[in-house]
């Protein structure tokens, strides 16, 4: 069993993991051009990737082509040349003009880095959307905000993974099929005035509910089907839920955040999870992922055929270790890839094909170590070849990089675009500045100005009812009961708060995201008992934990 050349821990490259590389090694003038195995375990490899991911943080900063003022994910105090949407997809520079001739004396990745700092970046990933300027990774929206990974939506506040058509929704994560009034949800699919809530279907008028299925006008329930008036799993007469909800609502801030904490505890110590959360899926493990066959460790996936070790993914076929990657085939060691064919150690890139360690490439086929290229082929570090010239030299590349050691890794996290606190590695695997800098991991200290507000709050001095919050709210900032941040509250958010009854809330959406974050499983699997049978099964649910954990059959023989 090979040792992780980072972590020093064991892991496992199977039979077919081999066959996998093996398939996607290259071939080129006829030869094959075989890749190593991992030199990482899932863990680190995951970590490298999600390390050049900054999805939620957008800030102003000016553009590098215009002077313009823009909104982008990377900071004013970010090394690399930033251009506005527009100006970088336009024909007013040539990403080609900073072609280089590769350098057989030096390592591969000591080059890339040198052209990655020189071609300019698109500031933000935001097409056909209106009045959604600060959203990051997301198209076809409009009325958004701080969000990202959002498509098709409208009037979308402070969310992150919200997909066909959801609206007016607040601080939640992972939304599908036209959701619309939720806040605080986590995993929706087609529910209606939804808060507080996680893994629901089809519901309607629900509050802190776990695990409910066609349920409508619940308070404090889990695992139901079909149901309706239900207070803590006890059925109600519609007379008799009115009346009960009469006493509870409305909410105010304190008596919210007590409900809350018995939501909590309730998943925790009465409710029945599923080893592993999964719809319409066969011979796979992983967790959370959904229309999925012949796949494995694969997590928060969907429509998925023959994969390994993928995360975020959707419609992807034959690929391995990826991370947010769509519409793809043959895909290795990427991340941030779309309409991607034959891609192999990318980043960032769309539309490509038969592409090799590129940045930010779009539209283009036959290219190697390339950034920001459009429309391209057989390219090397941005310098135009021919045909045969591309193909002999590559090879010749390939074997450089085998003597030192880069042929088949992905790019070094210390290459990242993005400090480490910035990324998404952070949530998964949390470092310390003074670790992160130890190991030669980007770091961010980048702090942004403080709102031009007329005063600065704290958020004990906000009533506790929505009703008594004022409009000149709107000319404040709240100042985080966690972590001191100032954050203001916008006016379409207000408006949601007094549609739902819901008060304001008192912690800065960084630290909300975070604590919607804390209470999801890792994506890892152990072993343990199902808490009914005592049968082995496979979960994200560590042996440690207290929740009650079922293998399927007996989940579904509780819940059904």
């Amino acid at each position: 069993m090979p040792k992780c050349k980072q972590c020093n821990t064991g892991f496992k490259v199977t039979d077919e993991d081999r066959q996998f590389l093996d398939k996607v090694s290259p071939v080129i003038n006829g030869k094959k051009q075989l890749i190593p195995e991992p030199t990482l375990c899932f863990d680190c490899r995951q970590q490298r990737r999600l390390a050049w991911r900054n999805e939620r943080y957008m800030y102003k900063r000016k553009c590098d082509f215009s002077g313009e003022e823009i909104v982008s994910m990377y900071p004013p105090d970010s090394p690399f040349k930033i251009y506005k949407q527009n100006i970088w997809w336009s024909d007013k520079w040539d990403a080609l003009s900073y072609g280089k001739d590769f350098d057989f004396s030096r390592p591969f990745f000591e080059q890339f880095r040198e052209l990655q700092l020189e071609v300019p970046r698109v500031a933000l990933v935001n097409k056909q959307s209106e009045n959604a300027e600060y959203t990051n990774h997301s198209a076809n929206n409009k009325n958004c905000y701080l969000s990202s990974v959002v498509f098709g939506c409208e009037d979308i506040y402070y969310t992150d993974w919200a997909i066909d058509h959801c609206k007016d929704c607040v601080d939640c994560s992972y939304l599908l099929e036209g959701s619309e009034i939720c806040y605080e949800v986590y995993y929706s699919w087609g529910s209606y005035m939804a808060f507080y809530c996680d893994f629901i279907k089809r519901c309607k008028n629900v509050w802190f509910c776990y695990d409910c299925i066609n349920c409508e006008d619940c308070f404090m329930c889990w695992n139901l089907r079909n149901k309706k008036y239900c207070i803590r799993n006890k059925q109600y007469s519609k007379e008799e839920y009115k009346a009960e909800l009469a006493k509870i609502f409305p909410l105010s801030y304190q008596e919210l955040k007590k409900y809350h904490q018995e939501y909590l505890r309730s998943k925790q110590q009465i409710a029945i999870h599923p080893a592993i959360y999964s719809i319409q899926t066969t011979d796979s493990t992983g967790d959370l992922l959904f229309n999925s066959k012949n796949c494995a460790a694969c997590f928060d996936s969907m429509n998925m055929e023959d994969c390994r070790y993928c995360v975020d993914a959707i419609d992807v076929k034959d690929s391995m270790d990826i991370y947010h990657v769509g519409w793809a085939e043959l895909m290795y060691e990427c991340h941030a890839i779309s309409n991607g064919f034959n891609c192999l150690f990318c980043h960032f890139t769309y539309d490509n094909k038969n592409v090799m360690y590129c940045d930010c490439t779009q539209n283009s086929s036959n290219l190697f170590g390339c950034a920001g290229l459009n429309q391209k082929k057989y390219c090397i570090l941005n310098k135009q070849y021919s045909k045969e010239e591309y193909e002999a030299t590559v090879p010749k590349i390939i074997e450089h990089m085998k003597k030192i050691g880069e042929w088949g890794e992905f790019f070094p996290i210390a290459f990242s675009p993005f400090g480490y606190n910035q990324s998404r590695a952070k949530e998964y695997y949390p470092l310390a500045k003074e670790e992160a800098v130890l190991k030669g991991i980007p770091w961010s200290d980048y702090k942004a100005p403080k709102p031009d507000v007329d005063k600065i709050i704290s958020a004990s001095q906000l009533p506790g009812r929505i009703d008594d919050i004022p409009d000149n709210i709107l000319n404040w900032a709240v100042k985080c009961e966690v972590t001191d941040r100032p954050f203001k509250i916008i006016k379409p958010e207000l408006d949601f708060y007094r549609k739902t009854g819901l008060p304001v809330p008192r912690r800065h959406p960084d630290q909300r995201y975070e604590d919607r974050m804390s209470v999801r499983n890792p994506r890892k699997l152990w072993n343990r008992e199902c808490s009914k049978c005592h049968k082995p099964i496979e979960t994200s649910y560590s042996p440690d934990r207290p929740e009650v954990v079922h293998c399927e059959a007996c989940y579904l023989k509780e819940v059904y």
